[in-house]
């Protein structure tokens, strides 16, 4: 008599085994070609919908649209075991979205909540946060749990972990787009590691070891700015964020407030040099008194030469923005309306470059470059649309000037990484603060990243006091 054949269970779905960070990068690329809407129909779960913003190759500027419609089909429906870089919709399977993440490891998706999820670590949540340039909307810890929403230039995410149950992120694309032409180019190119640096507080040099750590805001008082040659593992900043995402804070300077002495007699500050006056830690108000002394003050000039470029504002660090926007505004300031001209003129003069690169010719004919001229003179502002607007303004007068015109390159090029490194602010001198002199190119370079942190988000560099070693993201 032949034994019955026990009964097996179903194979359990695959997902993508997503992690990020500084030092490997979002699933091993740190180059990647990010894109504001999905290039194809992702189906419901969030990581799906991720994969499909989050391209390690150039997307194609032309979607097609029947393979989309596929996709979204099996994504709703389900269906057999998955390959490696695909996954299912809320309880489902489907083959991967996108061919070029085929190569990320298969692990199995665990269902929470009737979601398939992937598991997530706590590193992975933050570094995708800020790639995906998110702020904070809302935000409660109190005895119901812990519950957070981030608007992101990419999409919402939201995070819920109700006290004595899992911790949930979700993502979703945007709604508010609409359904008009797409006027700007498909992708832009972003780095992992540049993004988890700004976030730690950290700015390093692409040529030499310089890197340079910064603290957070003060309680208001006066104090004096201090370098500390590899004193990055003392902060209560980003030091531990750093070393989570990867990094090595012991290769790290660290520029701290050290409150100042006053003289007993006189009560005069103690320290010379150069005065901020920053936001404190507690309301937000100008109450910090900084004095920055000429060694710190060479230490801020070269880390504001080598602010990473970005085609997207970063979010980052307050501490790390508070300094660096205090010290350099008079500088920006003097040469705000030379630098709208500027790139205003290269839009006008140069319509068909940007056409090349992507960008759709009505927009560019009337739009575009009152909107790069507008932003700049703003001073500050939120939209991602009006930072990729003014860097890709600024990288085609960069090309115009050095002759590269016409080479091939693209808003995705990666051959921007030259512009991580300028000798703007080192050149400025103490006394000559007049802006009259033409704009050279290293001097575009170095205002339009000033531009872009004064664009940039706030972020919690200590989000991750809040969060559980592992996350399911559904």
């Amino acid at each position: 008599m032949v034994a019955a054949e026990k009964p097996t269970s179903p194979a359990r779905p695959l997902g993508p085994a997503i992690a990020a960070n500084m030092a490997d990068g979002f699933c091993g690329v740190n180059l990647l070609h990010v894109t504001r809407v999905p290039v194809v129909s992702p189906g419901k779960a969030g990581w799906l919908t991720l994969l499909a913003m989050l391209n390690p190759d150039v997307p194609a500027l032309d979607a097609d649209a029947d393979r989309s419609a596929d996709m979204a089909e099996a994504a709703e429906k389900g269906g057999g075991r998955e390959s490696a870089g695909g996954g299912g919709g809320d309880g489902g399977n489907a083959p991967v979205h996108s061919a070029s993440w085929s190569s990320i490891a298969p692990k199995p998706l665990q269902t929470h909540q009737s979601r398939a999820c992937v598991v997530i670590s706590r590193t992975t949540l933050i570094t995708m946060l800020v790639m995906t340039n998110a702020r904070p909307v809302f935000q409660y810890s109190e005895a119901a749990g812990f519950r957070a929403g981030y608007a992101s230039y990419c999409g919402q995410w939201y995070i819920t972990w109700p006290i004595g149950q899992e911790a949930i992120v979700t993502f979703a694309a945007h709604d508010s787009l609409g359904s008009g032409k797409e006027v700007f180019p498909r992708g832009f190119p972003l780095r992992v590691d540049r993004c988890a640096r700004m976030i730690a507080g950290v700015v390093a040099s692409p040529t030499s070891d310089f890197a340079v750590g910064f603290g957070g805001r003060q309680a208001p008082g006066t104090y004096v700015l201090e370098h500390a040659p590899r004193g990055f593992p003392a902060a209560h900043s980003g030091r531990h964020l750093y070393n989570m995402l990867g990094g090595r804070a012991f290769d790290v300077d660290y520029l701290y407030a050290r409150p100042d002495r006053l003289d007993n007699t006189t009560g005069a500050v103690g320290t010379k040099g150069v005065r901020l006056h920053l936001p404190d830690k507690t309301a937000g108000n100008r109450s910090v008194a900084v004095v920055v002394p000429p060694a710190a003050e060479a230490v801020l000039k070269q880390a504001l030469d080598t602010l990473p470029w970005t085609s997207l504002s970063w979010s980052m660090h307050r501490g790390l923005r508070d300094v660096l926007l205090a010290y350099g505004r008079q500088i920006m300031d003097l040469h705000r309306t030379a630098l709208a001209a500027l790139l205003r003129q290269t839009v006008a003069s140069r319509a068909e470059e940007f056409v090349s690169r992507g960008w759709d010719g009505d927009f560019v004919r009337e739009s575009m470059g009152p909107m790069a001229a507008a932003a700049v003179l703003a001073g500050r502002g939120d939209s991602g649309d009006a930072v990729r607007v003014v860097t890709a303004a600024a990288a085609v007068y960069y090309d115009a000037a050095k002759g590269i015109l016409g080479s091939g390159r693209s808003d995705n090029d990666s051959s921007l990484d030259e512009l991580d490194e300028v000798r703007f602010w080192r050149a400025q001198q103490p006394h000559r603060r007049r802006g009259s002199s033409p704009l050279l190119p290293e001097a575009v370079v170095a205002l339009t990243k000033f531009f872009v942190l004064e664009w940039s988000q706030e972020f919690d560099y200590q989000l991750y006091h809040h969060l559980p070693m592992s996350l399911y993201f559904g």
